[in-house]
């Protein structure tokens, strides 16, 4: 398994089967994702699986998750790692009183699954971005027939700068080293941004980024995100970095099996390379945080 637990969000059939390929940690979502959890749980070899409530599809696009439906589903499927509450989201706009209704209702959520899930600790709570701090002392401190919560998400914010993000993020772990529940795991939601999940002890985190980059032309790389489709001439294609960035980049191209050819003109292969690129960096992970944080968050 990876030193560092990504799990791989986004449905698409190529997607799904060079992840069950790599025996890959994998997030779906209720919601939207029924028929792909189906057959993923049903595969002779996969990776953990992560099932999201759809909390995000509600908040977008209005559709609705029957909170009694969706216990009846993690009940039935036992195998299922972990799952995650059905939580609300503070949207369209983030203000004192969307990040009250978002930290009321998910706990109100959360206290309602636990006594009705059969596996209780397979659910994780939810801290959203901008939510008072007392709500994740909450969660922290809490018990259930005596144990402590082993598991839990905090949520990243869409249009929010990575320096605003770290910043908080640094509140979030602050507040955790000083919880009686210092080791608890923590899943942040939807970041991929290398750098940052580098400077914070997460246990885990999941992103679409992978089938994003692909989709538009772009591998990831130790540059960031380099364009290399043939049909796009954008300043971050990689005919305008130097020879020696170029060579660094191919270097990685090249051990991880592809060819900048096939790269250029296959989004399928594209998409391939920034899951395995994701794993190299998950495989070979080394925290860059705080010293302080190293025995915070359940990661080491």
């Amino acid at each position: 398994m990876s030193r560092f637990n990504i799990y791989f969000a986004g449905s698409r059939q190529n997607n799904d089967e060079h992840i069950l390929k790599r025996k890959a940690n994998r997030l779906y979502s209720y919601a939207n994702d029924q028929k792909h959890i189906e057959a993923f749980i049903q595969a002779e070899e996969r990776g953990p699986l992560l099932v999201d409530s759809g909390a995000f599809s509600v908040a977008h696009s209005g559709i609705t998750v029957d909170i009694d439906k969706y216990i009846e589903y993690i009940n039935a499927h036992p195998m299922i790692e972990n799952f995650i509450e059905l939580d609300l989201i503070p949207y369209p706009v983030l203000n004192n009183n969307t990040a009250r209704e978002s930290a009321e209702v998910s706990w109100k959520n959360y206290l309602y699954m636990i006594e009705r899930v059969n596996e209780p600790f397979k659910i994780l709570p939810v801290f959203h971005f901008g939510e008072d701090l007392k709500y994740l002392r909450q969660i922290l401190e809490f018990e259930y027939k005596g144990q402590k919560i082993p598991f839990m998400c905090i949520g990243g914010r869409h249009g929010v700068s990575i320096k605003k993000q770290e910043k908080y993020f640094e509140t979030v772990f602050r507040e955790i080293q000083n919880s009686s529940n210092p080791n608890i795991k923590i899943h942040v939601l939807g970041m991929t941004v290398l750098s940052t999940l580098e400077k914070f002890p997460f246990y885990s985190a999941d992103s679409t980024t992978h089938l994003q980059f692909a989709i538009y032309g772009a591998i990831m790389t130790d540059f960031g995100a380099v364009n290399v489709s043939a049909h796009n001439n954008k300043m971050n294609n990689f005919r305008y970095f130097t020879p020696e960035e170029q060579d660094k980049i191919m270097s990685v191209v090249t051990e991880l099996g592809y060819t900048m050819e096939e790269l250029s003109g296959d989004t399928v292969k594209r998409m391939c390379y920034n899951i395995d690129y994701v794993l190299r960096w998950a495989d070979n992970y080394t925290y860059k945080g705080p010293i302080s944080f190293k025995n915070v968050g359940g990661l080491f």
